[in-house]
């Protein structure tokens, strides 16, 4: 269709005009990517001085055949886009606009043109208004980038007054244009001045590595988040690192040319990455670069975690995608160990299964199972992976932009991770976050996530009652899942840089009123546990906040809920802040003849609670605020009664009840001292078994008659308005 007949066609639907003033502006021009080809890309927004319902329209564009060739529409090189939002998308049961047409006018100039498709009484509210709305997209493939596109609004005369308002009827239904004509629109103006592509801020190293040295840079400034940035094949490259926050729109890397980021350094494009180089992020033990792209990206980008321990193991994630784990194993400078011992060999890289037999959970890569580059490291999934020597690991793949929803198995502990070269919050981040997103997918008991903590050789967890933390690009960690779940996600638009606490591979932190956080200690090796208080805990199951322990080997300490509803082990117990004296049930973990010490944490003794630790099986208590408790372990120490944690508003006086006696003879339970106030009697057994509930002793001398009890050691606790103390007896028959 000609120009000339597109306008008797418009004249046709209307026979009347309108003196209005109508406004075209080209917004938002860019230079895109897709992989194989360069595209010119714009938005038209359209503004009238009095709002209408869209009828039929035209518009002209002219443009630099240099850039773009000629008659861009015959060569299949423009598309007229509707993207959604926009007006020409609209619909209404039916498209309110159809019949897209482009024709080539002359070499150098393409017009675009649309029809109405619905009644104006089905376009339900007036779509032009005094506000300037997206209208449509235009998308220009590149012969030559390097040549000015010029795209602009062709205005002559001739080339003007092409809009109509919408035809009738006014009820739902399509359009009528010969019984109710819209009007024909008079007054156009243009405005090409936003068509016009900043240009590029070009890297020329002339100076020195450093990003934020204008010297560098072919503008003399800073590139920022408008900007386009190449970088092209010079001697000197970029480095962004300690404290730089580096922006672009589009960054290019050229062939031949590198950018590499280091410690903390970020790199955020807002628009297109397009790599044809290398891009190289190195992270250390307490700082990881961030590399986070909002729009697509192409090219591929290695990524080094470092501070990896000879023969230790590391719970990682790929951040980036697409590597061959048969590529990753043999790549010498990664120095992953192989086990030669066994056949067929076994490379120093896992991944866990929990529905295999304990002992057997991790599942290593075999000679066997690498023959080819077909297996590659999921998305979202971590593996165990340990170097022979001090050194890191370096990932090479593609940088993920999108949400990845990682599959996992219902009811079961899995072992997952950061996809990203970005920061993923924990928690926190104003209840946006990985926890938060996924709480109905993780099991109440276990909702948060449990990292490796080598000091304590146990995966210890981050919770919403943690402190603010943040998962480092590739960080791998568990989760405990609820039976219903099949999957996870992790959202892109939640990624960050790294923040200033509580971020790369540091463990977690407490956040709560006040805390106790209780250590045992062996040989070098500490455990730790928490008990906390909040105002809205409670001393049952709080969720997110009570959190249940990734149980370690070797050595262990944890507690149980104080109201006893659960027999699941808790590394997070969370009280309210009103408990006044509770007793905790503390399970410990430990080898026969190993040598502990339990105490707390150097901090939290400024808690306004007294802390004592109670050992039912040698009858002592000790306030850990004052003292810690040592003692080797005569026999060994595996779960539950024989250690408590007593909290108290005020301190137990327990010299107060030194002149007490506690005996047994032939079947009575004696008490003596020289005070009258009431006492309370409890006995255990010596795996902290309550045996005889606590009783008031109100007779003259205070005994008790003990009947149908097992021959064995005991433990006699009582309690005074003074003091408590304990004792062991022996029953005999």
């Amino acid at each position: 269709m000609n120009k000339k007949l597109l306008i008797v066609l418009l004249l046709l639907i209307s026979t009347f005009s309108k003196a209005q003033q109508i406004s075209f502006t080209i917004v938002n021009a860019r230079n895109t990517n897709d992989g194989t080809n360069d595209f010119y890309e714009a938005d038209i927004y359209i503004t009238s001085d009095t709002a209408f319902k869209l009828g039929s329209g035209q518009i002209y564009f002219t443009y630099n055949t240099a850039a773009f060739g000629a008659n861009i529409h015959t060569n299949g090189s423009f598309s007229f886009l509707q993207p959604t939002g926009s007006i020409l998308a609209e619909v209404y049961g039916f498209p309110a606009y159809k019949d897209f047409i482009v024709n080539d006018n002359t070499s150098g100039r393409v017009s675009t043109s649309f029809q109405q498709g619905v009644s104006s009484g089905t376009i339900t509210a007036n779509n032009v208004t005094t506000t300037a709305k997206h209208l449509c997209s235009i998308k220009i493939k590149y012969q030559d980038k390097t040549q000015d596109p010029t795209v602009a609004f062709e205005t002559g005369t001739a080339f003007l007054d092409q809009f109509f308002t919408a035809c009738g009827p006014a009820t739902f239904g399509f359009p009528d244009c010969t019984n109710s004509p819209g009007t024909q629109i008079f007054g156009d103006s243009f405005d090409s001045s936003g068509a016009t592509i900043k240009g590029s801020h070009l890297w020329s190293g002339t100076s020195d590595t450093s990003w934020t040295n204008t010297a560098n840079w072919s503008t003399s400034s800073i590139p920022t988040e408008t900007d386009n940035v190449e970088l092209p094949n010079v001697a000197t490259t970029p480095i962004i690192g300690t404290g730089v926050l580096a922006k672009s729109r589009d960054l290019k890397i050229h062939s031949g040319s590198a950018l590499q980021l280091t410690n903390n350094g970020t790199l955020e494009v807002a628009g297109t990455f397009t790599n044809e180089g290398t891009l190289t992020m190195i992270s250390s033990v307490n700082a990881s670069p961030t590399l986070l792209v909002t729009g697509s990206a192409t090219g591929r980008v290695t990524y080094e975690r470092g501070g990896l321990m000879a023969d230790k193991w590391s719970i990682i994630t790929a951040p980036v995608h697409g590597q061959s784990i048969k590529e990753f194993v043999e790549n010498a400078s990664n120095d992953i160990r192989k086990n030669t011992t066994v056949s067929p060999h076994q490379y120093a890289v896992a991944y866990y299964d929990d529905s295999r037999a304990a002992g057997t959970k991790w599942v290593y890569y075999t000679v066997d199972d690498l023959t080819t580059n077909s297996i590659q490291f999921e998305k979202g999934r971590s593996y165990a992976i340990s170097r022979g020597t001090d050194g890191g690991v370096s990932f090479t793949g593609t940088v993920e932009t999108a949400d990845v929803n990682r599959a996992v198995t219902g009811g079961a502990w899995n072992a997952i991770g950061n996809p990203f070269t970005a920061f993923l919050p924990v928690n926190e981040n104003s209840g946006t976050n990985f926890i938060t997103t996924n709480l109905a997918n993780l099991d109440p008991m276990y909702a948060g996530i449990y990292v490796w903590d080598n000091a304590q050789h146990k995966y210890v967890v981050s919770s919403l009652a943690s402190g603010e933390r943040a998962l480092a690009p590739g960080q791998g960690f568990f989760v405990k899942t609820a039976t219903s779940a099949s999957s996870v996600s992790f959202n892109q638009v939640q990624r960050v840089m790294q923040p200033a606490t509580g971020g790369a591979f540091q463990r977690e932190q407490m956040n709560s009123v006040e805390k106790l956080e209780l250590n045992i200690t062996s040989k070098s090796r500490v455990v730790s546990t928490v008990i906390a208080y909040h105002q809205a805990s409670t001393n049952g199951l709080d969720v997110g906040y009570d959190v249940g322990n990734f149980d370690a080997n070797g050595l262990d300490l944890y507690s149980r809920l104080v109201d006893g509803s659960s027999e699941s082990n808790f590394t997070h117990q969370y009280l309210p802040m009103t408990s006044a004296d509770d007793e905790i049930s503390l399970g410990v973990l430990a080898e026969q003849g190993a040598q502990v010490s339990i105490s707390l944490t150097k901090g939290t003794e400024t808690i306004s609670r007294e802390v004592y630790l109670e050992d039912r099986l040698l009858g002592k208590y000790v306030n850990l605020k004052k003292e810690d408790y040592s003692l080797v372990l005569t026999e060994g120490a595996k779960g539950v009664g024989r250690f408590y944690l007593h909290t108290k508003k005020e301190e137990l006086q327990e010299e107060a009840l030194d002149d007490y006696t506690i005996s047994y003879t032939d079947g009575i339970l004696r008490v003596q001292g020289s005070a009258n106030s009431p006492i309370h009697l409890s006995m255990y057994s010596v795996t902290g078994a309550e045996i005889i509930e606590s009783t008031a002793l109100l007779n003259t001398d205070k005994s008790i008659v003990i009947k149908g009890i097992a021959v064995g050691v005991y433990i006699v606790k009582i309690s005074t308005e003074n003091g408590v103390k304990t004792q062991k007896i022996v029953l005999k028959h």
